[in-house]
């Protein structure tokens, strides 16, 4: 154990933020092959018959250089060999996508961090560099979103009895609405439950007017259930329609959207001196 007589060495004494490092990546070279050799339609050993050209696939740990391998069936008795098809490890499928680089957990960050931590694609990008070393751009971020939200909803539909049992077991709704910003004049709108997390609803919005929001918003109220109470940002649209279809369920200005769009405000040059730092 270490012996001092001052804390000194131990405090920081400034609080300019120092430059984030950004993590490195591990670069791997993996070939994948099938686990189990036979034929699934025959039982008959599977021969080799091409290995693919190298695909680069990105996790959010590792850079890998991907190569798979093909086997086929020679049994002139199967129907594999006579229509000459050809099987790869299927678990290729469950991790990425077709024609696609980034892995699934990587997807599947892109969503969380848009519905769960309302960030707009530019920062889930620099989320992405900054935590992970992940370089990606904002109109892919936008891409891989769609396939989340995708994803998000067929989840949803699969769930939506279970979701709104646990909802009616509780004393009261509180639903929150948020708007975030999307490429060109899209916006992206998600409704959550509050007190469990759970998002009940998401969708990319070419309007933001009151009767479409209102259409989206009875949608999701329809499905489980009217909220109690609402808590959103001070989206133009949103604030219209929550007027004008809802004026009886109270409405909470969301203090983080409001923290935030103040410190935009008074804190604007400073927060850009301290990025640059």
């Amino acid at each position: 154990m270490e012996t001092v007589t001052n804390l000194i060495d131990f405090i920081k004494d400034e609080f300019v933020p120092e430059p984030k490092q950004v993590p490195e990546r591990i670069k791997k070279e993996l070939t994948l092959d099938l686990e189990d050799n036979f034929c699934p339609f025959c039982g008959h050993p599977l021969e080799y018959y091409y290995t693919n050209k190298p695909r680069l696939l990105i996790t959010i740990k590792y850079d890998i250089t991907l190569r798979v391998v093909h086997r086929r069936c020679e049994n002139e008795g199967c129907v594999a060999a006579a229509s000459n098809r050809s099987f790869y490890n299927p678990t290729l499928d469950l991790y990425m996508l077709p024609k696609k680089m980034y892995a699934m957990d990587v997807l599947l960050l892109i969503g969380y961090l848009i519905q769960q931590d309302n960030k707009t694609e530019k920062e889930v990008a620099n989320y992405l560099l900054e935590e992970h070393g992940i370089t990606i751009s904002q109109p892919c971020v936008n891409k891989y979103k769609r396939v989340a939200l995708a994803l998000g909803e067929a989840l949803i539909v699969g769930n939506a009895e279970r979701i709104k049992g646990s909802l009616d077991k509780m004393p009261f709704r509180v639903y929150s609405i948020d708007g975030l910003s999307s490429n060109r004049s899209r916006t992206l709108f998600v409704i959550r439950d509050l007190i469990s997390g759970v998002v009940l609803g998401s969708a990319l919005l070419d309007k933001h007017d009151a009767e479409a929001l209102h259409e989206f918003m009875e949608a999701v109220f329809l499905q489980f259930g009217i909220p109690d109470y609402m808590v959103g940002d001070g989206e133009r649209g949103l604030m219209a329609a929550v007027r004008k279809y809802y004026g009886d369920i109270p409405y909470q200005y969301c203090h983080r959207h409001f923290l935030n769009n103040m410190g935009e405000d008074l804190m604007e040059a400073l927060y850009k001196a301290l990025k640059k730092n």
